[in-house]
């Protein structure tokens, strides 16, 4: 039990008591790094199908969670970005929706699709049960001012 003792005081080891914090800061950089590609990929993901969505003077950004249901210019109709048809609409959108902590569906469609493919397509949310249905619409840019010229 008093081995111990008489041996490290026989020898002449000297103890580190330094901390090496290199390792620390390559796991500090790393989770930055992480961060920063999921935070851009978050914000990639939102943008998906692209479409040129009607442009209004009483659009105002929401930052909320939700379903985004897309119509293109062909009339096609995507959920979250995966391509579906009006018949299987209802089934996967409630299966979408199962997967996320809210019941909001954003609807956006190209300007240029027929205005009865979007009430079809609203009327389809409608009857999956969704009452919390937002449409998308991009703000107007200001109107220009003209600057008068002087003589």
């Amino acid at each position: 039990m008093n081995d111990w003792k008489n041996s490290s005081s026989n020898s002449n080891q000297r103890f580190i008591a330094d901390i090496n914090i290199t390792s620390l800061a390559d796991v500090c950089i790393t989770l930055m790094i992480i961060f920063m590609i999921a935070g851009v990929s978050a914000v990639v993901s939102r943008t998906g199908i692209p479409v040129a969505v009607p442009r209004s003077s009483v659009a105002t950004p929401i930052h909320s969670e939700g379903v985004t249901v897309t119509v293109d210019k062909q009339g096609k109709v995507y959920i979250e970005n995966k391509l579906t048809d009006l018949k299987s609409f209802t089934s996967e959108l409630m299966a979408t929706l199962s997967k996320k902590t809210t019941n909001q569906v954003f609807l956006s469609a190209d300007e240029s699709v027929d205005y009865g493919v979007v009430i079809n397509v609203m009327s389809k949310i409608r009857e999956a049960g969704i009452e919390n249905l937002g449409l998308v619409a991009n703000p107007q840019a200001p109107p220009k001012i003209k600057a008068k010229k002087t003589k």
